[in-house]
């Protein structure tokens, strides 16, 4: 572009003329204002994002070594779900809420939460789902939950190849490269006849991205457990953290459910 004397470049999207843009727009293009929400750390960060200014950081997990180059304002705090925390900035700054932006955020919630199941569930998610549903005009939160989280049981509408990216978080672990996708289910018993299928393309996955390992949680929300599936050598590095291997050949879980609180944390302690 620096070369040539054309004042504006054709823009096509899918190889079809759509318009113009004026060559210094693109070379003067400012630096893009961004929040961070339900993350902050880089390797989950959209693309370009040292090129653009962070303003904000909204979340709920730990902290992953982030810098910016000036003062921001950040709401972290130990809850069940960031959309606890946007709830009560909109409360606090008195703005008002529309019952469909309410069912939304509530919806985040039981997902997250697993209608308070989780481990990182607590007392302030549950006062903020109970207040959302009142101004959504939800009376049965049961009900709507079980909605919300049969919709989120994603394992008979989605690829085995979706699955194990629907969901994933990257982690740089001291000096190995770590996913740790999940997904919810409703029937582990028939959950587990896919399992090959998940195990064959969570180790696709692990080569086309170069991870070290690549950990796939299968949550079983009425069970209260967790099968992990795991991509990656060697294994005997992760039985500190999870335990023995089941003959089936992935960790069984009782009582884990969030990745956040029960998987990461043990993960980072093995890979230090």
């Amino acid at each position: 572009m620096a070369e040539t004397g054309f004042i504006c470049y054709p823009v096509l999207e899918k190889g079809k003329y759509i318009g113009t843009v004026d060559r210094q727009i693109i070379m003067d293009q400012p630096h893009r204002e961004v929040i961070l929400v339900d993350h902050n750390e880089r390797s989950q960060a959209v693309e370009g994002l040292e090129e653009a200014q962070i303003l904000e950081i909204i979340d709920h997990h730990r902290l992953g070594g982030l810098t910016t180059g000036a003062p921001i304002f950040i709401r972290q705090e130990p809850v069940g779900s960031t959309a606890t925390i946007v709830a009560h900035l909109t409360f606090h700054r008195e703005v008002e809420m529309t019952p469909s932006i309410a069912g939304i955020l509530l919806a985040a919630i039981i997902s997250d939460t697993l209608l308070f199941r989780s481990p990182t569930a607590t007392n302030f998610d549950k006062e903020t789902a109970f207040r959302l549903a009142v101004i959504a005009g939800i009376e049965d939160v049961e009900a709507f939950a079980m909605t919300i989280l049969r919709q989120g049981a994603v394992i008979d509408t989605m690829s085995p190849a979706e699955i194990v990216r629907s969901d994933i978080k990257e982690f740089d672990l001291s000096d190995y490269k770590v996913a740790v996708a999940q997904i919810n289910i409703m029937d582990r018993e028939h959950a587990k006849r896919k399992y090959p299928e998940l195990q064959a393309a969570l180790q696709a996955m692990k080569k086309e991205e170069g991870y070290d390992f690549a950990l796939l949680m299968v949550t079983d929300i009425l069970g209260r457990s967790s099968d992990l599936l795991v991509a990656g050598e060697p294994q005997s590095l992760l039985v500190p953290a999870f335990g023995q291997i089941t003959d089936e050949g992935f960790y069984y879980l009782p009582g884990y459910l969030s990745r956040k609180k029960q998987v990461i944390p043990p993960l980072t302690e093995v890979f230090r």
